[in-house]
């Protein structure tokens, strides 16, 4: 069964926004190898993120209750991380969002452009995970190539 991941998480004032991926197929022979490398990756997302995790949607399970809100002030669902990754077979290039970006001298490089700084731990733990798990929508591998700040009005 194609699989997919959808993290909602919550900003400081209760308005919702949500990560989406597809994963790795599930089957009874990959169930508990997927559901750890799953983890790893909500893990690594839940890390760069400074909103609260209030849904989480496995293709198997789904868990919270989609109620709630960050204690964080700034937390809010208008800012994102822009990922962008490749499908490792066309070569097409994907991107999905993770609201209310953890933004600190760590994870964010110092320059104009907003980009995320890749070097750190957090985002390599990330790629890890994100490569680990994900799969393009046409059911490829992926590669992570870059991350930055983004806003939005939604």
């Amino acid at each position: 069964m194609s699989g997919k991941m959808v993290l909602t998480y919550a900003d400081y004032g209760g308005e919702k926004s949500s990560f989406q991926v597809p994963t790795l197929d599930w089957s009874a022979a990959n169930f508990d190898a997927n559901n750890t490398l799953v983890d790893a990756l909500i893990n690594a997302v839940d890390a760069l993120t400074v909103g609260l995790e209030v849904r989480q949607l496995r293709s198997h399970t789904e868990s919270g209750s989609g109620s709630g809100q960050s204690s964080n002030v700034n937390a809010h669902r208008e800012l994102k991380w822009l990922i962008t990754f490749t499908d490792d077979v066309t070569g097409v290039n994907y991107q999905r969002e993770i609201p209310c970006p953890l933004l600190s001298a760590a994870t964010l490089l110092q320059d104009i452009g907003g980009n995320a700084n890749v070097g750190d731990t957090l985002w390599t733990d990330f790629i890890t995970a994100f490569e680990a798990v994900v799969e393009s929508p046409a059911g490829n591998a992926v590669t992570f190539v870059t991350a930055r700040y983004v806003g939005r009005n939604n």
